[in-house]
C-alpha cells in the first residue's frame, strides 16, 4: 500500500480498519519493517484479552512492592517494546474507563509504574487495529472521542480479500513457500484452473481463510481443490479412514456391471489404486495405509500407472 510506505519512515500513529482476517497485523509489521525502528522490538498486545484489573500493570509495568505477590520490578509491554513498535491490536475492545489511560500515554509518551512515583518517558511507536468502524464506536459512546482523534493521525482502511483479487496470487504464492519449509514438503505448483477458482472464491474468512487453505494442502496431503471443497474432502477423507476395508473374495474378476471383463494384473493393481485413492480423498498417506504398503510404494506406482494427472 502507498499510505503504509509513505507513514513507515515517520512516527506518526496509524490507525488501522478492517475486517477480521483480512492482515492487519501483516501490513503493522510492514510498517515497522520498513521504518528505522526496525531493529528494535516490534510487540503485538491483544487489547481484548488483557484483564481490567491488570491492566495499567501490564501496560505500564510496576515496582516491586506495589502489590501483593510483587516480588520484582516488571517493565510492562510499552516500555518492554522501547525504541520500537507497540501494535494495540483490536483498540476498540479497550473498556472506555480504562481508556484514558491509554489517552495520557499517547499524549504525553510517558508511563507511571503501578507503585512508582515519577514518569518515566518513553521512546515508541504506536500503531492500533480494529475490525470495527471506530467513528460507529465513537457515535454509540463505546470509544472515547479524544482517544479516536489521537489514534486517527493516519487511518488505513484495509479491504476484504474478495476485494482485492490482484493480491491474491502473491499471498498464495507466499504462503505455498511458507508451509513447504514448514512442513519440510516439496511447494506445491498449483495449476491456473484451481489459481482461477481460488481467485473467484469470496474468502469470507480473508487472509487468515487463505493461509488456512494452503495449510491443509500439506498437512492434509491434499490434491489443489477449490477452496470451497477442501474442507468437505478433509472430513470425507476422516470419515473414509474410519471405514473398515471390504476385501474382496479370491478368484479372477470376470465382470462389472454385468459387463463381461477380463483383468490383466496391471489392470487390477491401477483399479485397486484408484479406488483407494478416492475412497480416502485422494489422500496418499491414507490411501497406502487402505492398501497396506509403504506410501513411497505407492507414489512410485502411481507414476508407474500414469495416475500423477489425477492430482
Amino acid at each position: 500500500m502507498a499510505i503504509a510506505g509513505a507513514v513507515a519512515t515517520n512516527d506518526c500513529v496509524v490507525l488501522i480498519e478492517g475486517e477480521s482476517g483480512t492482515g492487519k497485523e501483516l501490513l503493522a509489521r510492514h510498517i515497522h519493517v520498513q521504518s528505522t525502528r526496525k531493529d528494535n522490538p516490534f510487540i503485538p498486545v491483544n487489547c481484548a484479552g488483557i484483564s481490567e484489573s491488570l491492566f495499567e500493570s501490564q501496560f505500564f509495568g510496576h515496582v516491586r512492592g506495589a502489590f501483593t505477590g510483587a516480588v520484582s520490578e516488571t517493565l510492562g509491554v510499552v516500555r518492554a517494546a522501547e525504541g520500537g513498535t507497540l501494535l494495540l491490536d483490536e483498540v476498540s475492545e479497550i473498556p472506555l474507563h480504562l481508556q484514558a489511560k491509554l489517552l495520557r500515554l499517547l499524549q504525553e509518551r510517558e508511563i507511571i509504574p503501578v507503585g512508582g512515583t515519577r514518569p518515566v518517558p518513553v521512546d515508541v511507536r504506536f500503531i492500533a487495529t480494529t475490525n470495527v468502524s471506530m467513528q460507529k464506536a465513537v457515535e454509540s459512546g463505546r470509544f472515547r472521542p479524544d482517544l479516536y482523534h489521537r489514534l486517527n493521525i493516519v487511518r488505513i482502511e484495509v479491504p476484504p480479500l474478495r476485494c482485492r483479487t490482484e493480491d491474491i496470487d502473491p499471498i498464495l504464492d507466499y504462503y505455498l513457500e511458507f508451509y513447504s519449509e514448514q512442513y519440510s514438503m516439496p511447494m506445491r505448483v498449483l495449476g491456473e484452473s484451481i489459481r482461477r477458482q481460488i481467485r473467484d472464491y469470496p474468502w469470507p474468512g480473508n487472509v487468515r481463510e487463505l493461509c488456512n487453505y494452503v495449510e491443509r494442502l500439506y498437512a492434509a496431503d491434499l490434491p489443489p481443490l477449490p477452496p470451497a471443497m477442501t474442507t468437505t474432502w478433509v472430513e470425507d477423507v476422516r470419515h473414509a479412514q474410519s471405514q473398515p476395508l471390504l476385501e474382496p473374495k479370491p478368484g479372477r474378476i470376470t465382470q462389472i456391471n454385468d459387463s463381461p471383463l477380463i483383468y490383466t494384473l496391471a489392470q487390477a493393481e491401477r483399479s485397486a489404486i484408484i479406488t483407494a485413492l478416492k475412497r480416502t480423498g485422494w489422500n496418499r498417506s491414507a490411501a497406502a495405509r487402505l492398501l497396506e504398503i509403504h506410501r513411497s510404494t505407492l507414489l512410485r506406482k502411481i507414476r508407474n500407472h500414469g495416475l500423477d494427472d489425477l492430482f
